[in-house]
Order: structure tokens, then C-alpha cells, then sequence
């Protein structure tokens, strides 16, 4: 039997890519399929956030644990050997004297390329 190409009011399944005959509109050939294709599309996104939340964790222990300490700097690479991530942060902004400041929850922290510095704990804002 001859392969035949969809037509122009022919679609294909996003899962598992058989022809779909009917509406033009129409994405998935049945309703397992459709289940599958959003399943997979949302562990993607569940991979990510957990991943992040994960760095995010870990980037905040080591720098409670230097708070703990009565540290307020260490050099980047050391930190980085512990775990630490400098890509997380929950916030950034330019602080004074051009400094950037960088947050991971309540603890703000300055960075050069090379080391954290004034690391400190900021108290909440009541509402």
C-alpha cells in the first residue's frame, strides 16, 4: 500500500503522530493521547521548578550557615565548592555605590566576580 500524505484537512497527533481525520482544528487523535502529551509538557515544567527551588535551597543554608557563623563574606570559589549557585537569586538590584546586591529570600548579599560580601539578613516588612 502506497504512503499517503495528509491532506490539507488532514492533521497530525502531537503524541503519537497518526493522521487525524475530521475538525481542522483538532491536535490529538484521542483522548489518552491528548492526556499524554499535557502529562509529559508539565514534568518538563515540574523538572524545572523543582530545580530551582532545589539551587534556591541550597544557595540559602550556606548563607544562613555563614550568618550562623558570624561571617559576612567568602570568596566565590569556596562557596561554589560548598554548593552554592550564584545563577539563583530571588532578587537583584544596584545597590549603593554601585554595588549589586542580590537576594536569596531574606538574605542580601554584594557580589564581585570573585567574592560575596556584606551578607546580612533584611527584616521582613509587616503589611
Amino acid at each position: 500500500m502506497p504512503y499517503k500524505l495528509p491532506q490539507d484537512d488532514e492533521g497530525v497527533c502531537l503524541q503519537c503522530g497518526t493522521v487525524i481525520r475530521g475538525r481542522s482544528d483538532k491536535h490529538f487523535c484521542s483522548l489518552s493521547c491528548k492526556n499524554g502529551w499535557h502529562n509529559r509538557e508539565m514534568q518538563a515544567r515540574r523538572q524545572i521548578r523543582t530545580r530551582t527551588m532545589a539551587a534556591l535551597s541550597s544557595n540559602y543554608s550556606i548563607l544562613e550557615a555563614l550568618l550562623s557563623d558570624g561571617k559576612t563574606g567568602a570568596g566565590l570559589e569556596e562557596l561554589c565548592g560548598m554548593g552554592f549557585d550564584p545563577n539563583y537569586v530571588t532578587a537583584h538590584r544596584r545597590g549603593h555605590f554601585r554595588h549589586d546586591e542580590y537576594a536569596c529570600f531574606d538574605i542580601w548579599y554584594n557580589r564581585t566576580d570573585t567574592r560575596i560580601f556584606n551578607v546580612r539578613r533584611k527584616a521582613a516588612v509587616p503589611r
